[in-house]
């Protein structure tokens, strides 16, 4: 970030979103109790924490109330062309 640019100033962005997704967004503003853009905040921050943590070779998983583990994939196939040790590692899609 450059010292003079404030850090206050918005820039307007505008998403061509299909209605699942836009169902899907209007759901998490809701649970969450945020704004929209709130929740594309959050999940760009997320979102940037998994795909560094991904390239590093760092992997992922959901932990339910008996303990079980399931691996989570985020970037599939992608990050196994970035980072080769992830390569041919069965992953569960979060999101189909």
């Amino acid at each position: 970030m450059a010292r003079n640019e404030d850090v206050t100033s918005k820039i307007r962005v505008t998403l061509d979103l299909r209605e699942p997704f836009h169902r899907r967004l209007m759901e998490l503003e809701q649970l969450t109790h945020t704004s929209r853009a709130e929740v594309i905040r959050h999940a760009l921050q997320i979102y940037e924490f998994v795909a560094k943590k991904s390239l590093e070779g760092h992997r992922f998983y959901s932990v339910d109330r008996n303990g079980e583990e399931e691996r989570l994939a985020f970037f599939s196939p992608y990050v196994a062309e970035l980072n080769p040790e992830n390569e041919g590692e069965e992953e569960t899609a979060l999101v189909g």
